[in-house]
């Protein structure tokens, strides 16, 4: 199959000006050629009638696999799980997002459904279960009563394979590898409290120094990193020390730590438009412990926002953290709109295409999808692109709408096509 786009500008997901009036040459799911095109190559022609095509979107932070809250998730089976998450998955790739980085939620078979056509969604890098210490924020016991014996976990949300608990050296090691033959792209673990856990206060800091290098050592010994979830500077300071390299929230930031971020080139993914949610109380938590930390973490992250301003920190990546029922999953396109508010729209649209690319190529051979680029428009990128109508670097709005997102394509096949 070959596809020629004419008519078209280019954001390419770096540059802060579009490339006009060009064509595009896609041979079967990889782009071939930009510039002038010989239209007798084609065997389809798509005019794009003076939009702009664009990378793909790309989430760094997602949980598929979760689409109830979590007192709810307790209740289901897995086949109530792995179908909801079908269609959680399925609305992520029709609002333009053609690439997930899941940290949390058993997604290798729905991500081999999707690459396989039996299912529609997003490319899908799996981190499998997350894994923290006893009494972390993977650790989610409903209360007191439910015991944890070896690897027989009397929670059913934690037996739908989205958390995993290993406490000293040698489990960290094994639940690692156990994540990575389970096919993870990289691996996800606890470093710090969380807000939506019952029993771990937010300045907790989880797993020893000695046990996180075990977790760094492990999967770059499989040529990936680990992704931490982190808040607080403390924190965010041992997991720097043990080779951690994506900060996943690293809300309550200080200089000293924000120094260090931008020294060793670590990535942090924040999540803006969730922070004004749960900040505001419109995420259902349960009870008012919960309410108290999320309040704390949602008026931190824009504080942090400033930090990575003043040390210029590059490595920032689109995350929305979306936790909850399809409709606060529908709410994903909007973390754009409120990273926009922040930062500006270059930086926004950067963070959702070339930034979450360069991220997920930490991955190396680990990385399922190595056949072409990812968040680029460029030759020998992956055919995974938008056109829009409208110029997305005056303004993310035109992205976020589904009347001007005229066209959604991944891996070279179309998904929507209003032109």
């Amino acid at each position: 199959m070959t596809t020629v786009i004419t008519n078209a500008n280019v954001f390419n997901g770096v540059d802060n000006q579009l490339q006009e009036n060009v064509s595009l040459l896609i041979e079967n799911n990889v782009i071939t050629q930009i510039g002038d095109v010989d239209l007798s190559l084609a065997s389809e022609i798509i005019d794009a009638k003076g939009g702009t095509v664009m990378p793909g979107l790309m989430d760094a932070h997602v949980h598929i696999t979760m689409s109830a809250p979590f007192h709810e998730l307790d209740k289901m089976t897995r086949e109530e799980v792995a179908i909801r998450s079908a269609k959680v998955a399925e609305g992520m790739l029709m609002r333009g997002f053609t690439t997930v980085r899941d940290v949390a939620g058993n997604t290798l078979g729905l991500k081999n459904c999707i690459d396989n056509g039996y299912a529609t969604g997003p490319r899908i890098l799996p981190s499998q279960a997350a894994i923290s210490q006893t009494c972390g924020h993977s650790d989610y016991r409903q209360n007191q009563a439910q015991e944890r014996t070896g690897i027989h976990e009397d929670s059913p949300l934690m037996k739908t394979g989205a958390f995993k608990v290993a406490d000293g050296r040698s489990e960290v090691l094994r639940a690692v590898r156990e994540q990575l033959f389970m096919g993870a792209s990289q691996i996800k673990m606890m470093a710090g409290g969380g807000a939506s856990s019952t029993f771990d206060p937010l300045d907790t800091i989880q797993y020893t120094l000695n046990e996180m290098k075990a977790a760094v050592e492990a999967a770059s010994d499989y040529g990936t990193y680990v992704a931490a979830h982190i808040h607080t500077a403390d924190a965010m300071r041992r997991a720097a020390e043990a080779g951690v390299m994506s900060f996943e929230h690293a809300t309550i930031m200080d200089d000293d730590i924000a120094k260090t971020i931008k020294d060793k080139g670590i990535f942090v993914i924040p999540s803006y438009f969730t922070s004004s949610l749960i900040a505001e109380r419109k995420i259902p938590l349960g009870n008012e412990a919960l309410y108290q930390k999320t309040e704390r973490v949602g008026k931190a992250m824009f504080k942090s926002a400033e930090l990575i301003k003043k040390y210029d920190i590059q490595n920032i990546c689109f995350g929305t953290d979306c936790v909850g029922t399809l409709d606060v999953h529908k709410t994903q396109s909007e973390e754009l709109q409120a990273i926009e508010t922040v930062f500006d729209s270059l930086t926004a649209l950067k963070m959702v295409t070339s930034n979450c690319g360069r991220l997920f190529e930490m991955s190396t051979y680990k990385h399922p999808y190595q056949e072409g680029k990812l968040g680029q428009i460029t030759e020998g990128a992956y055919a995974d692109l938008l056109i829009i109508e409208g110029n997305p670097l005056n303004g993310v709005s035109c992205v976020t709408n589904t009347e001007t997102q005229k066209l959604i394509m991944k891996d070279g096949v179309v998904y929507k096509n209003t032109l």
